[in-house]
């Protein structure tokens, strides 16, 4: 396997329970650098647990999870922190300080993990709000923004660190059908023009089919992966019904 074909994150066979209820079973999957990599399925399938397993905020019950080459689940604490570094996390709720205005939010991160002196932070903050299209924003407060500035600004700061990888939960929950497609835009530039490599958990079917290179379905009742390629391709070839009912939108039967 050529460098370029080694993947960026690697999931070999977890499991994760809570209390006594059993959420993913026997996961694996692999993605590779550069590629926008969508997890989807319905509401309770594991899709946050998922992604939780992936950034290290939940150590699943069995398994292993790699970034970067490192096994965030038996490594010492500087290598765990220098895979950490190597990504941004932007979590449903957007997870803003309100009592901090955009500028400090975003240079959160810089001053909490660099030595980089505040005027030089001050022309990277600029920098990644002109990123997602907020400059002039700087001194407003979260509340004083609409949902889809929230969202901007929560990425803005998850790449303040110029992460390689950019871990996005729900990025269009709750949001209008147009503020929701320039998101998308927006993950799909920063995509080009930096090769960031992206893994996102939607259940939005429309911008699924926009911006993913690859997909993973979750089935509730499964515990696991039902469908996992480019999502075209798996729509126009699904032959199991619960993947048929996903991307038609169909309730279960009896539901």
């Amino acid at each position: 396997m050529s460098a370029s074909e080694r993947p960026v994150i690697d999931i070999q066979g977890i499991s994760a329970y809570y209390r006594d209820h059993r959420v993913l079973e026997d996961i694996s999957l692999r993605v590779f650098r550069g590629e926008i990599f969508v997890v989807v399925g319905e509401s309770g399938c594991g899709k946050s647990t998922l992604l939780k397993c992936m950034t290290g905020l939940y150590r699943p019950d069995q398994g292993r999870v790699f970034i970067q080459d490192t096994d965030l689940l038996s490594a010492e604490e500087e290598a765990l922190l220098r895979a950490k570094r190597s990504f941004g996390v932007l979590f449903q709720s957007g997870a803003l300080i309100g009592s901090m205005t955009l500028a400090e939010n975003v240079a959160l991160p810089l001053l909490e993990h660099t030595d980089i002196d505040a005027d030089f932070i001050d022309e990277i903050v600029k920098m990644k709000l002109r990123l997602v299209n907020l400059s002039g924003y700087e001194d407003s407060f979260p509340s004083e923004l609409s949902g889809g500035m929230k969202k901007r600004a929560g990425i803005a700061r998850a790449m303040a660190l110029d992460p390689q990888i950019l871990f996005l939960d729900e990025l269009s929950a709750g949001l209008d059908p147009v503020t929701s497609a320039g998101l998308d835009q927006l993950v799909k530039d920063i995509n080009a023009g930096m090769g960031t490599t992206m893994v996102i958990v939607s259940h939005e079917l429309s911008s699924i089919m926009t911006i993913a290179d690859r997909i993973i379905l979750l089935d509730k009742k499964a515990r696991g992966i039902i469908a996992e390629g480019n999502p075209r391709e798996i729509r126009e070839n699904a032959s199991d019904p619960r993947v048929i009912r996903f991307f038609n939108r169909m309730p279960p039967k009896g539901s």
